[in-house]
Order: structure tokens, then C-alpha cells, then sequence
């Protein structure tokens, strides 16, 4: 992308955390930033341009969501009675978001390249194992069950370590063909982030760049990026 007379639009996003519940997160465009990578030289129309954007907030929403959910706090679970292991190998998810595997079958297949959905879904920890798989009652109702090993000695998530808050996340879109972006996301790191969501200058920032491509009409991310 030309230095001269190209600009890249920077998104703000905004995530209120709702105690394991879904997160609410809102795109903000700001003003138009001159970009100094001459490593970007593609120029999309501003068709293209703005729908690249449009696309990239959702889909990195969606990112966020997805990497929460499996990753850092997980859905709630209905303990077993007198702290039992479940029978079945899994706890019962009580969620006002996700009802059934298909709503986040849902959330997963529109967010991700075909073959990083499937990951995800079901092997996203590389053991083979789904941390979600559906359940049905004795009423034949279908939920949700979390794998009894994504569940700690204390009943809480198996989370992974994390030290960065997508609060405050700062997104840049990259063009880099009419079909492909990179999407390049800045962190704030947990202890520069306070609850009221602003965030001050200490500790470093981290940046990761997340990828999409346009198939089929279709906008998705090449991988799950954190």
C-alpha cells in the first residue's frame, strides 16, 4: 500500500466482559492513519476497502469470542451432585448464549477457514478431544457438555495463560489483494488494563496478525489468533 496517498482505516474495540458470558464487543473507525510499511503495496477501491473493514471488526469479535469460550474462561457448567465426576465424561453447560453444539458450530463455521473450524471444534487442544460435545437429557433435550478434563480439582476452567486484555485492542486492516487482508491487532497488557476498560502506559504492548481470505463471497480467518 503506497505511503503517499493510501491510508489504513485503525479500529478501536471495546469488550465488556460479562462473567462467562458472551462478550459484547463494539468496532469503533477512527480517523484515517498513513501507513509506514512499504511491505503493503496493494490499493483496494473504497468498495473494497470499506467492506474489508466491516469484515475484519466482525471477524475478529468473533476471534475474541471463540478464544474465550475455548480457551481462556470457558462456558459455565452445572456441577455434578456431591462433586462427582460426570458419568459420561461431561458437565452440563448452562449458557443463555449457546443453547446447542450448533450455536457454536455457528459462531466457529462463520468465523474460520473451513479447516481451522474443524480444528477448533474438535481437536483445538491437540489431544483429539472436543472441549464442547452436544448432550441430550433423559427428555431428549440436546445441550451442551464440557470435557470433564477441561474442569480443575476447584471446579473452574482449565484456562490458559494469558497476560493481555483485548480491551482497548487497537485493529488495523492490511489489504493485500481484493480476495486476502491481514489484520494486524494491538494488546494492552492485563495490568496497564483497569475494570473500567481504559488502559495507561505501562508494560509492553503485544501485536499479533490474524489473516483473511474471501472464498466463495465468504470472509474467514486462516486461524484462530490470540
Amino acid at each position: 500500500m503506497s505511503k503517499k496517498n493510501t491510508a489504513a482505516t485503525i479500529a478501536t474495540i471495546i469488550v465488556a466482559v460479562l462473567a462467562i458470558a458472551t462478550s459484547l464487543l463494539l468496532l469503533y473507525l477512527t480517523s484515517q492513519q498513513q501507513i509506514q510499511d512499504t511491505s503493503y503495496t496493494f490499493v483496494p477501491s473504497a468498495e473494497v476497502e470499506e467492506e474489508m473493514n466491516i469484515n475484519a471488526g466482525n471477524l475478529i469479535k468473533n476471534n475474541c469470542e471463540v478464544f474465550r469460550i475455548y480457551l481462556q474462561y470457558g462456558l459455565s457448567h452445572q456441577e455434578e451432585p456431591y462433586g462427582n465426576l460426570p458419568e459420561d465424561g461431561y458437565y452440563t453447560v448452562i449458557s443463555d448464549t449457546y443453547k446447542t453444539m450448533e450455536d457454536i458450530e455457528k459462531l466457529v463455521n462463520e468465523t474460520f477457514i473451513e479447516k481451522e473450524a474443524k480444528r477448533i471444534l474438535t481437536n483445538i487442544n491437540g489431544d483429539d478431544i472436543a472441549v464442547y460435545a452436544e448432550e441430550t437429557d433423559d427428555d431428549g433435550n440436546k445441550g451442551i457438555g464440557l470435557d470433564m478434563n477441561m474442569v480443575d480439582e476447584n471446579g473452574r476452567f482449565k484456562a490458559i495463560e494469558y497476560d493481555y486484555s483485548w480491551a482497548n485492542a487497537k485493529l488495523t486492516p492490511y489489504p493485500k489483494s481484493n480476495t486476502e487482508c491481514d489484520i494486524v491487532i494491538e494488546l494492552n497488557p492485563l495490568d496497564s488494563t483497569s475494570a473500567d476498560g481504559s488502559s495507561s502506559s505501562e508494560g509492553e504492548t503485544k501485536q499479533i496478525t490474524a489473516n483473511m481470505v474471501k472464498a466463495n463471497g465468504q470472509w474467514r480467518l486462516q486461524k484462530l489468533t490470540y
